[in-house]
């Protein structure tokens, strides 16, 4: 007699939540049908991976079934991803990074979408145009389509889960004949992005405080006033941006004014080194206080249009030792290079950088190896 083997195939069902203002981790398991005994032993065992006070909305849940039977549960937070089995055993993946390329050229477009197009981020983009070629390129008015660029970074990821770039180590932008190279380095005292001849691309000021559509008056001498109606001097720049948009200081220095200034509305005075002082006005919201201390591209404040102001936009000068300038046409003086045995030390690792970058641009996805990741953090 001929036995006859019955097979059943059961098949996992799914769903995901995404954790909203007020939600709490209990009630979402509640929310997606999870037992409360079942729930019970979850929020036991999550504990000791997840502090549950410190769910925030925009967190995203993920629970298998199979029959209505718990399978697995994995919570996503940032750069955490937590996994809960059916025998309610509790395990963190661990962050994995890899170097990759990304190129990518101007077409008939900005910056911004030529990155985001060659797989990058909105924080790329921040790190290329605030931190790197900040004191170089003005990239709001100064790219050309045909420009080009090429960044070596490290990409963070949980499990399959890309989280985001932890840091460029190298960034090249060309523009016509003009090629610009930025490699980060961190060692000691000297952290942040060089040259290959050893500069700091740090310059004591920022090309711009803000990030702007376009400059509506320029500094000049006789401009005809919108509000007062007469002809005056403007002893600095207009840039107009949306309402909020952030403000942050060209560079070190001490905040010597913070508040309300006449036709200036919400202002911010800071006095640099060398002589310099700069003027922020017609803020929406000022993020900084009389006497603070602020490093080069902190956020100070946010654009308005308080005072005497027809729109919003930030009223941006510079003086020099008592005299107003022309903020566009200051040179900024670059910070201290390296040399001695520092600069001998950062050309051995921009080789070691050079080999990778050759290597991660033929293969575009490999493992952080030591020697690097050391040398960066």
């Amino acid at each position: 007699m001929w036995g006859i083997a019955l097979f059943i195939f059961l098949s996992n069902s799914s769903l995901s939540y995404t954790l909203k203002q007020g939600d709490t981790f209990p009630t979402v398991l509640k929310s997606i049908s999870i037992s409360d005994s079942t729930a019970n032993k979850i929020t036991s065992v999550i504990r000791s991976k997840l502090d549950l006070r410190r769910c925030r909305a925009g967190d995203k849940l993920f629970v298998t079934k199979r029959e209505n039977n718990f399978i697995e549960l994995r919570y996503e937070a940032n750069k955490k991803t937590i996994i809960v089995d059916s025998l309610f055993q509790v395990s963190e993946l661990e962050i994995r990074k890899e170097f990759v390329c990304l190129e990518g050229a101007i077409d008939n477009g900005s910056l911004w979408d030529a990155v985001i197009k060659a797989g990058g981020t909105p924080n790329l983009i921040y790190i290329m145009a605030d931190e790197i070629f900040s004191s170089d390129i003005d990239f709001n008015v100064e790219t050309r389509n045909g420009d080009k660029f090429k960044l070596i970074a490290i990409a963070e990821y949980s499990g399959n889960r890309f989280i985001g770039y932890n840091r460029v180590l190298s960034a090249t932008y060309t523009s016509g004949k003009d090629e610009y190279t930025g490699i980060y380095y961190d060692k000691a005292s000297h952290s942040g992005y060089y040259s290959l001849d050893g500069k700091s691309l740090r310059k004591l000021f920022l090309r711009s405080p803000v990030s702007y559509q376009r400059i509506s008056s320029g500094f000049t001498k006789a401009r005809f006033h919108p509000v007062l109606r007469k002809w005056m001097p403007h002893l600095g720049i207009d840039y107009v941006a949306p309402m909020g948009t952030p403000i942050r200081t060209i560079g070190d220095g001490v905040v010597i004014f913070a508040g309300w200034k006449g036709g200036f509305g919400k202002h911010i005075i800071i006095q640099h080194s060398q002589g310099f002082k700069s003027y922020y006005g017609h803020l929406s919201s000022i993020i900084t206080k009389k006497g603070k201390f602020v490093q080069q591209g902190d956020l100070i404040g946010k654009l308005g249009s308080t005072g005497m102001s027809t729109g919003a936009h930030l009223d941006f000068r510079l003086q020099k030792y008592g005299q107003f300038v022309n903020p566009i046409k200051i040179i900024p003086p670059p910070v201290m290079p390296l040399y001695g045995k520092n600069l001998e030390e950062y050309k051995n690792y921009t080789n070691k950088l050079t080999i990778l970058s050759d290597v991660v641009k033929n293969i575009n996805k490999i493992p952080v190896v030591e020697v690097v990741e050391k040398s960066v953090k």
